[in-house]
């Protein structure tokens, strides 16, 4: 059979083609097994949680109040002083209230000695009053004896009659002199405490942070007069995001990075873990988060030594 050159080229390419298209299959085939071997990894195991910190006393910074009225003379403080318990921080007009507890504990003495007087009036006409009773109990003895007159018996149960009543009068005399002595004393109490009022003073040692107040300046209960921050250790009380808040416990180890350089400014440990997620709140000036999450409040209880100032932002690396 005579062959047919052309015919046998032609199946030679088109076998050529049919091995070539087999080849690119195998190979695409391969490639997108390795790519989907590679696109499935292990969980990474997460070793540390970040959050934002605020640098606070325990009990944060506290707001000082007049807790008072009245003028001031002199402010006694400065900012960034270090001060002790019961430290007085003004000195707020006192002039009336002085003169009213002078005027009251001037009263008392006066009181005293009316009611010494009128005890000493109850004291005799109670001797008189015995002594008319002996008096008129004699005498209606003696007139059923048929040995007094009917006249001596009548004044003796008058007198005795108007002795009855001057002590009845008297005791009424003693009770109120006793009473207003009473009052006299709850006066004068009164007004030791307006006096000790006026003196505006620090609840406990600690530092002023800020003061807010100027002599001259009229105070009223709520007036402001200083920022305070308590003695003792310091704390950065962060936020933990409610996807890895159960692993926070107290006791983990912390560090406080500085947001602007990345050193480390200081290291800690959690003191405190809140029961409960809310919203994110400590700082809410910030709405950088625009779904409603859920966050843990974490306090890290600063160790010794240098510390970032007080109020200051920074990072804080909780080790899990």
């Amino acid at each position: 059979m005579p062959c047919n050159f052309q015919t046998v080229g032609a199946l030679l390419v088109a076998s050529a083609m049919l091995l070539n298209v087999t080849s690119c299959s195998e190979s695409n085939g391969k490639e997108d097994s390795a790519a989907k071997t590679d696109s499935v990894q292990a969980p990474i195991a997460v070793s540390r949680v970040m959050g934002v910190a605020r640098i606070e006393p325990e009990n944060g910074i506290q707001t000082i109040t007049a807790g008072t009225t009245g003028k001031v003379l002199n402010v006694l403080i400065d900012e960034n002083q270090d001060v002790v318990g019961g430290q007085s921080l003004i000195n707020v007009a006192v002039a009336v209230e002085t003169a009213q507890l002078a005027q009251a504990q001037s009263k008392l003495a006066t009181q005293q000695a009316s009611i010494a007087a009128r005890q000493a009036r109850l004291n005799g006409l109670n001797v008189d009053l015995q002594k008319a009773r002996d008096t008129y109990e004699r005498n209606r003895q003696l007139i059923d004896a048929k040995a007094q007159t009917k006249q001596a018996l009548d004044e003796s149960k008058a007198a005795l009659d108007r002795l009855v009543t001057d002590v009845a009068s008297a005791q009424a005399d003693v009770l109120e002199a006793t009473n207003r002595l009473n009052e006299l004393r709850a006066d004068i109490t009164y007004y030791r405490t307006v006096v000790g009022q006026k003196k505006v003073a620090v609840p406990q040692p600690g530092r002023i942070l800020k003061v807010t107040i100027n002599p001259g300046d009229y105070v009223t209960d709520n007036t402001q007069i200083a920022e305070f921050a308590a003695a003792g250790p310091l704390f950065a009380k962060t936020e933990v995001d409610e996807l890895y808040a159960d692993r926070v416990k107290t006791g983990q180890r912390a560090a406080l990075i500085s947001q602007t350089t990345g050193d480390t400014l200081a290291r800690g440990t959690v003191s405190f873990t809140a029961d409960y997620l809310r919203k994110k709140s400590l700082f809410n000036d910030q709405n950088t988060e625009q779904e409603d999450r859920r966050v843990r409040e974490v306090h890290i209880r600063l160790e010794p030594g240098r510390s970032p100032l007080i109020g200051s932002r920074v990072d804080c690396l909780i080790l899990l």
